[in-house]
């Protein structure tokens, strides 16, 4: 998962894929260390999922451009719109349920056009 320092690098991800995953975590804290790897290893089944982490500390603003108010935070945007949000004990059976869905979703839609 890429490590971004950069909340316009950030929004390029977002706006510049059909599926991303943003995780979100703060400075010392051992849940967001051991959500990571959860989250990490689910993310990587999905081979066209974009996926990127950004540290609070590093840029605090992304709290105030996706409205994060506690972290670890997890976000799903299917065409640069977010259709997903998980926050501290994140269900990893929810999110990869969601992911496969909205995976399937974007994957399959070449076919019926």
């Amino acid at each position: 998962m890429e490590l971004i320092n950069e909340i316009n690098r950030l929004k390029e991800i977002v706006d510049n894929n059909e599926l991303s995953l943003i995780y979100i975590q703060a400075p010392d804290c051992g849940l967001c260390s051991i959500m990571l790897d959860k989250i990490d290893a689910v993310s990587r089944r999905f081979d066209k999922l974009a996926t990127a982490r950004v540290e609070l500390h590093v840029v605090p603003r992304v709290a105030s451009e996706f409205m994060v108010a506690t972290a670890p935070t997890v976000l799903l945007f299917a065409n640069g719109k977010e259709v997903y949000r998980a926050g501290t004990f994140i269900n990893i059976q929810e999110l990869e349920q969601v992911l496969t869905k909205w995976y399937e979703n974007i994957t399959l839609l070449p076919l019926y056009c």
